[in-house]
Order: structure tokens, then sequence, then C-alpha cells
């Protein structure tokens, strides 16, 4: 039986002797598309370009950690401008479809004017699993997903990127700026910049998974629960870190980090 990295050279194949393209964020699903990619085309003859979309929803320093990344693989960039937030300026319960939808639709018609074939994404299976509305978008623009097609799930995605010591491997998830904030919340570019700032300061204290909630003028951290004691060990930072970005009021979720905990009451109804 081949391993999950060797479904994955199988499934590329056949598509590394053409022009490809790859949605490329930085994180992990992507990178590992990227890296194998990268190799495959130098065998087969074909090309890869990666499209990095950079909009005001974007966490802070992304965009650098993606050309960083690229240029390891030697494979071009494309940094690609999309103007979002006034689409969605009241975080609706569609928010991700729209997002995807105008994201994608500019990377396909870049993708296209380089006489790329074809556009891979890398939505990994255990996304298929959650509240995702930005899939439909995906699936109606005909973006190929090899790791959900194939699926890998996010576990897998990293054990392959630790035996190619890539340091993605061990990267947090960075999802957009957008699902700080409740449904229905006005979003403004100083809102996003003021959690986007908390969260890379918080970081830099060691913290791994950090997520700042906003609630108007609370902000609801999430951390790992084994990072507790740490965080109340730093609490003085932590709470400078936070008042500096804006807020008035700084509170620990004792439910721990939660991903897409915006999405509960949705996902319960």
């Amino acid at each position: 039986m081949l391993s999950a990295e060797e479904n994955l050279i199988a499934y590329l194949t056949p598509y590394a002797k053409k022009r490809t393209a790859l949605a490329f964020s930085g994180g992990a699903d992507s990178t590992l598309l990227l890296m194998i990619l990268s190799k495959l085309c130098q065998k087969e003859g074909g090309t890869v370009t990666a499209f990095y979309a950079k909009t005001a929803l974007n966490p802070r320093l992304e965009d650098k950690e993606a050309y960083k990344i690229c240029s390891d693989f030697n494979v071009k960039l494309e940094i690609v401008d999309v103007e979002i937030l006034e689409k969605i300026k009241n975080n609706p319960i569609n928010r991700c479809y729209l997002c995807k939808k105008s994201i994608f639709s500019l990377i396909k018609e870049k993708a296209q004017s380089l006489d790329c074939d074809i556009v891979f994404d890398g939505t990994n299976s255990d996304d298929l699993k959650e509240y995702r509305p930005g899939l439909k978008a995906i699936a109606e623009l005909d973006i190929i997903s090899p790791l959900a097609l194939l699926h890998i799930n996010k576990k897998t995605v990293r054990a392959i990127l630790k035996e190619h010591n890539i340091p993605t491997a061990a990267k947090p998830s960075s999802p957009c700026l957008a699902t700080r904030f409740p449904y229905g919340t006005l979003l403004t570019k100083d809102k996003l910049d003021a959690v986007g700032f908390a969260e890379s300061k918080i970081k830099t204290l060691g913290f791994y998974n950090v997520r700042v909630r906003a609630h108007d003028n609370v902000a609801r951290l999430e951390l790992d629960a084994n990072e507790f004691i740490k965080a109340l060990e730093k609490k003085a930072s932590i709470v400078d870190i936070v008042k500096k970005a804006g807020f008035d009021y700084v509170t620990l979720d004792l439910e721990g980090f939660k991903s897409g905990s915006m999405d509960k009451k949705l996902i319960s109804q």
C-alpha cells in the first residue's frame, strides 16, 4: 500500500508536465503541495507558480513568510492584492464564501493570464468536517484540492513535512482575522489590525496557538490549556499588549484554544 506522500506524488505527477498554479498561504497544507510540485516540475518539465492573496484579513507578516518559503523551493511567488473588506464589512455568516469567491476568482484569472492549466489549493480532509462555506466557492471555480481528494488530514501533512525537515511542519494554523469577531460585527481595518497586533506580540512571549477574540472593548484570549500557567506568569506583559492594541478589558477563556469557536452556534443549529 502506498503512503500518503506516495499517493500525493502519483496524483500530482501528470500535472507536473504542465503549467500549474498554487494558491499559497504559507501554511502547512499549501507548503506540502509546493514542496512536491516544485520537485516534480523540475523532473517532469512543467512549472508551478504560487499565488498569495494579500487582503486586510491576513495575519501579520504572513506575506513575508510566504516569500521565504517560495524562495527556499525556488518557486516564483505572485502577490495578488484583493480588496475584500467592503464586501464583508458586516461580517456575514457567508463571509468565507464571499471572500474565497473573490480571492480565487482573481487568482484563477491571474493564473490563466500566465497560461496555467490548473489551480490547486491546500484544503485538507479535516477542513471538510468543519463549517467552511468557502469550500463551495472553490468547487464552483473548479479549483483542485489534492489533499482533500486523497483524504489527507492535517496531522499527516505535518508528519510528512517533519520527515523532510520543513519548519512549517510546526507552524500553527493562521485563519483570517475576521474569524476573531462575532458574525454581524462591523469590520474595519483598525479593528483587524488591533487583533493582528495583539496576537503577533503575544506569540513572541512563547505561546503557540493564540487567538484574540474581540467582543467590543473586551479581548477574549484563547490559548492552549497547557499554557495557562505561563499566561498567568506573563500576565502583566499580556495585559500591556492587549491594552496597547486598544482593548479596555482582557479575559482568558478557560475552555482554552478552540479553532472556529465563533462558529459553534452556527454548527449546533
